[in-house]
């Protein structure tokens, strides 16, 4: 019996061992591609990868979270075909790293003001510099934490040469990404945070959403790439975002699309 429990257990090691390399020389036919995704896309993507799966004798496996916490990983190691970022400078990682060719911009977005919809202490962007506004942001490394902080310093000047330093002496949290910031607020945690405003109307009446002046944000543009080695599967996948359809399902979650 320890005989065949030991056989069992190098069966299932090598088996293990055989999936593992096998993923790190890229996925046989009926493997998932792994698209690593902003968190911002959280909704969208998944609608992207129903209508390819349905297409494609493919299966698409998704893995969300910060641009920049994504980019990391993927320097260090961690497998996978497609990464689509919330800002170029994410994706730049990515090329510099020798893991990522001619990316292309898919969609942009816009960033908003978001407060808890029972509280009126927010009534827009210029608001953020009152006291004793509590707000949240992501963390400056993150795209729409950039992003943020951009529009802050861009309006300075022209909201009376002390907002940005007033505006950024009320951030009491710095969060791992946009859709934390988004938590925040929902639950009352924070009187603010900026978000995109895909992510606002994903919150629905749980929050008010407050458009950030053009003058001060220009849009946030996501863009995708295969990463080194992907299959052919993954060059798919990325066609398909950029096609008519894809386009149209990201309008739909209140994205602009490029079409690349």
């Amino acid at each position: 019996m320890r005989k065949t429990g030991r056989r069992a257990r190098g069966l299932l090691l090598v088996a293990l061992l055989g999936a593992l390399l096998g993923f790190a020389c890229g996925p046989d036919d009926g493997d998932p591609i792994v698209v690593s995704a902003a968190s911002s896309l959280t909704d969208v993507f998944t609608e992207l990868a129903e209508a390819f799966e349905a297409d494609h004798e493919s299966i698409v496996a998704l893995n969300f979270g910060a641009s920049s916490a994504l980019a990391v990983q993927l320097v260090e190691g961690a497998p996978a075909h497609v990464f689509a970022s919330a800002n170029v400078q994410q994706m730049a990682v990515m090329v510099e790293a020798d893991l990522a060719e001619d990316p292309l911009v898919f969609a942009q977005n816009e960033i908003v003001v978001v407060t808890p919809s029972d509280r009126g202490l927010i009534e827009g962007f210029e608001d953020l510099s009152s006291d004793g506004v509590r707000l949240v942001l992501a963390g400056p490394d993150v795209p729409i934490g950039a992003y943020a902080r951009e529009a802050i310093a861009a309006a300075n000047e022209a909201l009376g040469g002390e907002f940005e330093e007033r505006v950024l002496a009320n951030v009491v949290s710095e969060e791992a990404n946009v859709r934390a910031v988004l938590t925040k607020v929902e639950l009352g945690e924070a009187d603010a945070g900026i978000v995109y405003a895909t992510d606002a109307a994903v919150a629905g009446d749980a929050v008010e959403a407050y458009r950030v002046p053009s003058e001060f944000a220009p849009p946030a543009e996501y863009v995708i790439a295969p990463l080194a080695d992907a299959p052919d599967a993954a060059q798919a996948f990325v066609e398909f975002v950029l096609s008519e359809e894809g386009q149209a399902i990201l309008e739909r979650h209140g994205f602009t699309p490029t079409g690349g």
